[in-house]
């Protein structure tokens, strides 16, 4: 029984880290349709892009430190009924306010969910938490390749893009009862008191490798979801090549596969790696706006993801392994800094896209990832080495 336990609970985190894969690059890739229909220019598409992100800001906060006291598995199972609740909304209503209020509620539920399956992974393996991680999110990839493609399908057969979200709905209730017959054999702690959490909060941003690494996350899903949100932009608008955004930002997610699951599979440095990827990274996103082929174009998008792929696995697993038994609540801090970095980075990438080319976007993501770097490096200085 705790074999099966194990394998559903494998399937279901899967499973779920895939569809949110599926929903990500769905809403990605309908960022332009959204920004049609209700009238918004780039700068306002910015805004769009990191509206779901500030959503994701918060509620681990509050959620994820609550699994140290109702149990991971409860605060997951919060998390489907807020991403129930928010893509039936985004499919179903028409004004703006409410679509946004839509991807709010969406971003809450993700967040946590992300997170929180993550916490579940590190905790029920601890001896290969870094294994799961990265082939979570080779599932997650996997998805996340999967949805332009779709998307884009779905659209060409006639059905309306806002009821690809009401689709999105009825998977994560599927998801979310597959994982209520789940098996925990690490859920609660019996010192998790909330004390000790208070203390974890504290703790976490008062220690200077935590806090390090929480920047670090920050400035990469700033990377990842501005590359990812801007590409059908600048194939369809820069490059009036609307038959190779879909293509552009599937490349990008599926060619994380190789390296999430290479990651997963052979016991390299971690840091070693990261360094080299993050080195590589920006030089890639230089090299795709530099070249004129389209051609070209598209594989230095699919590099980028590759280097990209290993990046935020490792970020979090190592703040897991620094916080064995209270991995919960350190890993939804760890995405609540995901989320800012989702929401602001893009935000300023958008107000340089309006008052300028789309392709500096990319320049502005490169300049970044040099920055990540130098924060990964600051972070394992000295004793505390990551």
């Amino acid at each position: 029984m705790i074999f099966r336990g194990r394998k559903l609970l494998l399937f279901s985190a899967y499973a779920t880290m895939a569809m949110l894969g599926v929903y990500i690059t769905l809403y990605q890739y309908t960022i332009l349709s959204i920004s049609n229909l209700f009238l918004l220019n780039t700068a306002s598409m910015g805004m769009l892009i990191g509206v779901q992100h500030a959503g994701m800001a918060l509620p681990p906060i509050f959620l994820g430190v609550l699994s140290g006291r109702i149990g991971k598995k409860r605060v997951v199972l919060i998390s489907y009924l807020l991403l129930v609740a928010g893509t039936f909304l985004a499919g179903v209503t028409s004004g703006f306010p409410f679509f946004v209020i839509s991807i709010v509620i969406i971003g809450a539920g993700f967040s946590v969910a992300e997170a929180t399956i993550s916490a579940v992974l590190a905790d029920e393996f601890t001896d290969e938490s870094n294994r799961h991680l990265n082939f979570s999110q080779v599932a997650f990839s996997i998805g996340a390749l999967t949805g332009p493609f779709l998307a884009q399908f779905l659209i060409s057969k006639g059905i309306y893009f806002k009821d690809l979200f009401a689709f999105c709905s009825l998977v994560f209730l599927a998801l979310g009862i597959a994982f209520f017959f789940t098996k925990h054999n690490n859920d609660l702690q019996p010192d998790q008191s909330r004390e000790r959490i208070v203390f974890h909060i504290s703790r976490f941003l008062k220690e200077r490798v935590l806090l390090l690494l929480g920047v670090g996350i920050f400035l990469y899903v700033g990377i990842e979801n501005t590359i990812a949100s801007y590409s059908d932009s600048y194939f369809e608008v820069m490059l009036d090549s609307p038959d190779l955004s879909a293509a552009a930002l599937a490349l990008f997610w599926g060619s994380m596969i190789p390296s999430r699951f290479l990651a997963g599979l052979l016991k390299f440095s971690q840091r070693k790696v990261f360094v080299v990827l993050a080195v590589f990274l920006p030089v890639f996103l230089v090299s795709g706006m530099i070249v004129n082929d389209h051609v070209l174009k598209l594989v230095f998008f699919a590099l980028s993801g590759f280097a990209c792929g290993p990046l935020w696995p490792y970020l979090m697993d190592a703040v897991a392994i620094r916080n064995r038994g209270s991995s919960g609540p350190a890993l939804n801090i760890m995405f609540s800094f995901c989320s800012l970095g989702g929401a602001f980075i893009p935000s300023v990438a958008g107000l340089i896209a309006n008052n300028s080319y789309l392709s500096f976007v990319y320049f502005f993501c490169a300049l970044i990832a040099v920055l990540m770097l130098f924060v990964y490096l600051y972070a394992g200085r000295g004793k505390a080495v990551i």
